[in-house]
This record gives C-alpha cells, sequence and structure tokens, in this order.
C-alpha cells in the first residue's frame, strides 16, 4: 500500500469532523459512546502511522524542515491580531512576546550540519545572553531570532569562515508529554514535527485516551485549549505552529468516566461479603 493509499484509507474510514463520512460501522459509531471514543483512538493511530510513513519517504533530507512547517514573522503577526480579533489576550500577547524575544531560551540545543568535502555534524547549546558558537570562533546572538529564520542566520555567519556545499539547522526544543501516554516525560524534539509524532514519542496514546480533550499548558496555565488543540490536530501543524517553546506541557486528555472506579469496587465488595453472608447461612 503507498503513502497516498494509506492516507486516502484512513480518511475514509475514520474521517474528521469537516468530513461527511462513509457508509461504515467505525463511522456510524456515535462520536460520544465509548465506542466512539475508542474509533478515535484508532483513527488516530492510523493517521499516525500514515504521517510517519510519509515523513518517512526517500528523498527528504535529515535536519532540513519542509517549507512552512516553521512559522514566519508574518504569519505570527497575522496570529497576534487574530488573537485580539477573538479577544485570547493571553494568546496574543504570547505571540508578540515570541516576536520580541525569539524562539530561543538559554540551554536549547541545535544540530548542525556542514556538508563540505565531508559532512560534518555537531550539537550546539545555546549559552547565557542568548547566543550560540559556531565554527569557526563565530558568535551568533539569538534575541529575537524565530526558528524560522535560523537556518538562514547561521548558514550566513558560517560560510563566512567555511567553505560548504550546504548547511542544515534542526533546532531542537524540549516539551513535556504528560496525561494518557504510555511514557509521560520530558522530550527534546524537532520543533518541525506534527503534534503527532510528538505524542507518539512518548509511547502514544493510552487506551483511556481522549484526545479531543488534549490542552498545552504554560508556567500551569492554559496556553491553547483543548478545542484549539484538537484543531491543530486534525490540520497536522507542527509544534511551531502551534507556538509551542521549551518548557511548555502537552497534556494529553483522559475520556470522561461515568461510573467512578471506586464506587465500582465498592459495590463489588459489599456483593462479595453479601455471598458470603448467605452461603453461611444456608
Amino acid at each position: 500500500m503507498t503513502h497516498r493509499m494509506l492516507l486516502e484509507f484512513a480518511y475514509r474510514v475514520f474521517p474528521p469532523p469537516h468530513m461527511k463520512p462513509i457508509s461504515s460501522p467505525i463511522a456510524s459509531i456515535p462520536a460520544k459512546s465509548p465506542l466512539g471514543r475508542q474509533a478515535r483512538v484508532i483513527r488516530f493511530t492510523i493517521l499516525l502511522s500514515a504521517w510517519i510513513a510519509v515523513g518517512a519517504m526517500p528523498g527528504t533530507v535529515s535536519g532540513q524542515a519542509p517549507a512552512g512547517l516553521l512559522t514566519s514573522r508574518d504569519e505570527l503577526s497575522a496570529a497576534a491580531t487574530q488573537a485580539d480579533q477573538s479577544r485570547n489576550p493571553m494568546q496574543a500577547a504570547a505571540i508578540r512576546q515570541r516576536l520580541r524575544d525569539g524562539d530561543f531560551q538559554v540551554g536549547d540545543r541545535i544540530l548542525l550540519t556542514v556538508v563540505s568535502d565531508a559532512a560534518h555534524s555537531d550539537t550546539l547549546v545555546v549559552r547565557e545572553g542568548r547566543v550560540l558558537d559556531l565554527p569557526g570562533k563565530a558568535v551568533l546572538p539569538l534575541s529575537g531570532v524565530l526558528r524560522s529564520e535560523l537556518k538562514d542566520r547561521v548558514t550566513a555567519e558560517v560560510l563566512k569562515y567555511v567553505k560548504a556545499e550546504e548547511v542544515n539547522v534542526t533546532p531542537l526544543t524540549r516539551i513535556a508529554v504528560l496525561g494518557e501516554v504510555v511514557r509521560p516525560g520530558y522530550f527534546a524534539v524537532r520543533a518541525d514535527i506534527p503534534i503527532t509524532d510528538a505524542i507518539m514519542l512518548a509511547g502514544g496514546p493510552t487506551s483511556a485516551a481522549d484526545i479531543d480533550r488534549t490542552v498545552v499548558k504554560r508556567a500551569s496555565l492554559e496556553y491553547r485549549s483543548a478545542e484549539e488543540t484538537r484543531q491543530a490536530v486534525a490540520k497536522g501543524l507542527t509544534l511551531d505552529q502551534l507556538g509551542l517553546s521549551a518548557g511548555d506541557e502537552l497534556i494529553v486528555g483522559r475520556r470522561r468516566q461515568f461510573i467512578n472506579q471506586s464506587f465500582v469496587a465498592a459495590v463489588g465488595m459489599v456483593a462479595s461479603l453479601a455471598a458470603l453472608f448467605f452461603a453461611a447461612h444456608r
């Protein structure tokens, strides 16, 4: 099965909310039922496999982000205006701070590959003062620099000191993937990967996960709502496009339980004691 066929199959059997579902037993399951939630998890897994397969196709250059997966300064400015119009001051302020301060913090890692007679790779660390030490003893200030602007800045500086055929730059972002995932924790990930790939780095969703209830938190406050994150996942947006930065938490939601498990356990215990009582008095 080709990558295109795999994607078409996933979308036909488990269509996104904006698409009319085809007539199939799985597509006809009510969205709010337990089976409906399980179907969404299955759809997520199939779509995720398709996205990973497409991302692994030959011809993709390692470390080279496809165009559009890192948000430009113009796109961020437009997003800030839209956030103002939507009366979301927290989001608008966060975007403007990003435009002012840039994407990089002390301790962030950047993968650099310089191709000349051979490929030379190194992992660079943003040091105090938000500066980056480059080959040839060059120092590049990163204050106010966005991830989408990094490659051009680094390439221009490296070529002043090194004769190279190609320069590849990959910024990494350390985020937490928590909640209903198999292996929750902190991960240093490429900023241009889809949100779904970040979830899979944490082992993927658990059987109790409800992807539609996933949120993003920043400094213990909700930065992206469940609806915003759901739409981002459906559109295949990257971490950068959703505006995640170092230290943010991507928290996969848990589906609602209509019967409390503690109550079920208590009822079971009472039933067992009742059965023992009646057996002893027969």
